[in-house]
């Protein structure tokens, strides 16, 4: 049993509405249904009683609710003061994590850990341009998003590279068939797409690698933030979908489950995406520089193992591969 576990239920009970209860924990209903089965089966008791229009909470549900609130309610208190210790050190560095960079956070979050007990490094999930946004006004030190057009006034590193080199199928199939997957099955199938509002980058680069391959899908727009929820709705039948070697927990998209899904590479080398590590070019505190030269002094490159010497290991570009946008 997971926190997460217990937050889903928590929700559904408040919501009595799968739909509602995903909505607030931006994923797809089949996802939270898939939790609160697992949860059950896990306790062995039935915590909602369903029917096709309408959730209530059942006998064992009602006597747990209590306990759960109680559960994520000391949780948060365990993170609230675990903020006040990190904050009387040298300070708190808030990170803006774009969605798929999770991994490369823990890398980061690690290294400052291990060099500097002064520095506590936070990241908070959000989309790329909201962590721009974020940036630029001056809510956020850090932020670690995908291909991004740097904002005006800022420097940036490039730090992590991947390549949407799979795909999440319906299973079972007939595209479990053909292995690996030839893009052109996909013409006009229904396939998923983040709304380029929320991911520019990675939506045209999507479009842009499939117009390259003469093929055109059939595009379902979605906000997607987690992996999950494009495993959930890619195994509710919805449509297929990209899938990157940066999912949040773990290293091999070959490793990625879900009932109903199957994860296969294609034939074709997916579209390649960046991650920039951006902060604002006049932000010139101590945290901020101490983050940033550890970076630079160990390789700037977070997919990479960490050099034995020299700084700008794997840069690309200006001196320790730092850019900076001066808005020409």
């Amino acid at each position: 049993m997971e926190l997460r576990d217990l937050e889903y239920f928590a929700l559904v009970a408040e919501e009595l509405h799968y739909g509602h209860a995903a909505a607030r924990l931006h994923v797809a209903p089949a996802a939270v249904r898939r939790r609160i089965s697992d949860l059950e089966r896990e306790l062995g008791l039935v915590l909602f009683d369903r029917t096709s229009s309408h959730v209530e909470l059942a006998p064992a549900g009602g006597e747990l609710l209590p306990a759960a609130r109680r559960t994520l309610a000391s949780a948060a208190e365990i993170e609230d003061t675990a903020r006040t210790l990190r904050a009387a050190r040298l300070g708190e560095l808030r990170i803006g994590c774009a969605p798929g960079a999770a991994r490369l956070v823990d890398v980061l979050i690690g290294k400052v850990a291990r060099a500097r007990a002064d520095v506590a490094v936070v990241s908070v999930p959000m989309w790329s341009l909201q962590a721009l946004d974020a940036l630029v006004q001056g809510e956020l030190g850090l932020a670690l998003v995908r291909d991004p057009l740097p904002p005006h006034g800022t420097s940036s590193l490039i730090v992590g590279r991947y390549r949407d080199d799979h795909v999440a199928v319906p299973a079972p199939g007939p595209l479990t068939k053909q292995v690996p997957v030839p893009l052109g099955a996909f013409e006009g199938m229904p396939f998923l797409i983040n709304e380029r509002d929320t991911a520019p980058g990675v939506h045209d680069a999507t479009v842009r690698f499939f117009a390259d391959h003469g093929v055109a899908p059939l595009w379902q727009h979605h906000r997607l933030r987690e992996q999950e929820q494009l495993m959930a709705l890619v195994a509710a039948g919805t449509a297929s979908g990209l899938v990157h070697a940066h999912p949040a927990d773990v290293s091999d998209p070959a490793n990625i489950t879900c009932p109903g899904v199957a994860v296969l590479p294609l034939s074709e080398p997916g579209p390649e995406h960046r991650f920039h590590l951006v902060w604002r070019a006049d932000d010139d505190s101590e945290l901020l520089r101490a983050v940033i030269d550890l970076i630079c002094d160990h390789g700037c490159d977070l997919d990479e193992p960490e050099p034995e010497s020299g700084p700008g290991h794997g840069a690309e570009h200006g001196q320790d591969g730092v850019t900076t946008s001066d808005g020409r």
